[in-house]
């Protein structure tokens, strides 16, 4: 009986090993972007706009179309209206006296059809046409959404491959304190190593199991936030596969990097915006026209005091109606005015965009020129590190360098280490922030 209790808990532990390795999901840069954009709630929102506003044009265009009415009607008299009118009539009629009457019947009833027709209206179309030209401007908000979306993601994406990587370097840090630990104890038990070195590498170490844990929160905290970001489940275990290979960094060449904006899409949206507003203006201006549309109806009436005598007749007319604007207190006047005012507006914000994405694309370039210069001697400077601590390490188990000299060693060699991962995370960062300052960043993620 132990024996298949053992066995079973031993499938049952290597059936939700599988599980657990099965529901983790390996996720590429590309890949996490396009993940976020089919799920995303804002790109969704978004997309909502451009569907929304594809109703508001057919709302618009109704008005244009014939428009069809049926009526029916139903009244019964409880006492019938009197009302006063001259005695011409009787035996002793005297225009001068008034005599009272009534009029009509108990019950009546009507059928009624009527249609009209939209002939001229300038404000229609030009409200028709700035309906239509809103599809785009939704559309290119859409895509900024999209763009801005993306661009969260690489950069989280990517700040966590750079943890990960500091998290390893630490971790290899670790092992050779450990190693060191274990050695000089073995030493000071000798009598070949004082008490006072092994309590430093016990602190040294404790440090590093310290910091170690901390990145490890650090990497999952950024993790919940890409996924976040990306519409994932937040207990959706994630492995990211594109990792930031110091053999395989290509450094960007700074010098083939244009200043082309003709692909960013607040530009774009602000120019959208002023074609609208311009129909804008013409819309108030064309309210000064007149509109003409024609009608037509057609009645079936029924009237009498009981249902089963009711009398039955049809009538019917057609016509134009023209509707003639003379003055409406200056209220469209002052309309253009303010529609005008908004165009001003728009060419300001226009400008005041275009100078700040022109200085966020300067300050990237020169963000990355830095970086790259940077580059080499971070390298060097790592270089000479870890050699420098293989010698204190060595100088140290040798018994003719004191430990202190392996700790200021080792501290040097992972603030190199880390700068040069910083340094790489900066170019590539750098390089986001160009790629999205001219409004490419998700075409160039798209064509990967």
């Amino acid at each position: 009986m132990k024996y298949f209790r053992l066995l079973f808990g031993l499938c049952l532990f290597g059936m939700v090993g599988r599980l657990q390795a099965q529901d983790e999901q390996a996720l590429t840069l590309q890949g996490s972007v396009q993940y976020a954009l089919q799920n995303s709630p804002q790109v969704q929102t978004a997309q909502l706009n451009v569907e929304r506003n594809d109703q508001r044009v057919k709302e618009i265009l109704s008005v244009g179309l014939p428009q069809v009415n049926l009526n029916g009607n139903y009244t019964y008299n409880l006492k019938l209206a009197t009302q006063l009118i001259p005695n011409l009539f009787g035996p002793n009629p005297n225009p001068e006296e008034l005599v009272p009457v009534q009029f009509g019947t108990r019950m009546s009833t009507i059928f009624s059809g009527e249609v009209s027709q939209l002939l001229f209206s300038r404000t229609f179309f030009v409200g028709l046409d700035a309906a239509k030209k809103s599809r785009k401007l939704y559309e290119l908000q859409t895509d900024q959404a999209k763009e801005e979306l993306a661009y969260t993601i690489a950069q989280l994406y990517y700040s966590i491959q750079v943890t990960q990587k500091q998290r390893n370097i630490l971790q290899a840090n670790l092992d050779q304190v450990r190693s060191l630990v274990s050695l000089t104890e073995k030493q000071f038990n000798n009598g070949l190593a004082k008490k006072i070195d092994v309590d430093q590498l016990q602190v040294n170490r404790i440090n590093l199991e310290n910091q170690l844990k901390n990145l490890d929160l650090q990497v999952e905290q950024l993790k919940q936030t890409l996924k976040f970001n990306m519409a994932m489940p937040l207990d959706q275990p994630i492995v990211l596969t594109d990792t930031i290979n110091e053999q395989d960094f290509a450094v960007p060449d700074v010098q083939v990097f244009t200043a082309d904006f003709t692909q960013r899409k607040d530009l774009a949206i602000l120019d959208v915006q002023a074609q609208l507003n311009q129909l804008n203006v013409d819309q108030y201006r064309y309210g000064y026209w007149p509109t003409l549309s024609a009608f037509g109806n057609y009645n079936y009436q029924g009237q009498g005091n009981r249902f089963n005598d009711l009398t039955w007749f049809d009538f019917g007319a057609v016509g134009l109606n023209l509707s003639v604007p003379l003055f409406d207190g200056f209220k469209k006047r002052a309309q253009i005015q303010q529609a005008r005012i908004d165009q001003l507006q728009l060419e300001q914000t226009r400008r005041l965009t275009a100078q700040s994405i022109n200085l966020g694309y300067n300050q990237a370039i020169q963000e990355l020129q830095t970086n790259i210069n940077n580059l080499r001697a971070l390298a060097e400077n790592r270089r000479v590190a870890e050699e420098v601590y293989r010698v204190s390490q060595s100088r140290f188990t040798q018994g003719i360098a004191p430990i202190t000299e392996v700790l200021t060693a080792e501290n040097s060699m992972r603030e190199a280490q880390t700068n040069y991962l910083s340094a790489l995370l900066q170019i590539r960062l750098a390089d986001l922030a160009i790629q999205n300052a001219k409004g490419t960043f998700l075409n160039a993620i798209n064509n990967q």
